[in-house]
């Protein structure tokens, strides 16, 4: 009986340990999710000014005019080829948490729309 009690003592550190140990980990799979999950948006709002881009310049509107559906620090370059007009947006996404701001990546978007008045073969 006494080997028993003295089993039981000897584990009474390790669920805070464990704890201690799970939490950290934790935090950063949720942050790693949530990086993920704003990457996504990132890329569906350059990829949306991308397609909005494309369809304006095709009708003739003026780049200037394209710039105003993109985000913040977005970099448009319009490009044509063969009455294509062919848009692209890069867009830097930076890491949601304070101590990672340096780490960044840079999402690309392109589309392509037919200019206004070409006739394809």
């Amino acid at each position: 009986m006494r080997r028993r009690l003295d089993v039981v003592r000897g584990d009474r550190g390790s669920v805070l340990l464990e704890t201690a140990i799970a939490v950290p980990v934790l935090l950063a799979v949720a942050v790693a999710l949530v990086w993920v999950v704003s990457l996504g948006a990132v890329y569906v709002r350059a990829l949306d000014a991308a397609q909005t881009a494309a369809r304006q310049v095709a009708r003739g509107v003026p780049v200037d005019s394209a710039r105003q559906h993109m985000g913040e620090g977005a970099q448009l370059s319009i490009s044509e080829e063969a009455g294509l007009i062919r848009a692209r947006v890069t867009q830097q996404a930076i890491a949601p948490v304070p101590f990672l701001s340096g780490l960044s990546i840079d999402i690309a978007a392109e589309a392509v729309a037919l200019a206004e008045g070409t006739v394809t073969p």
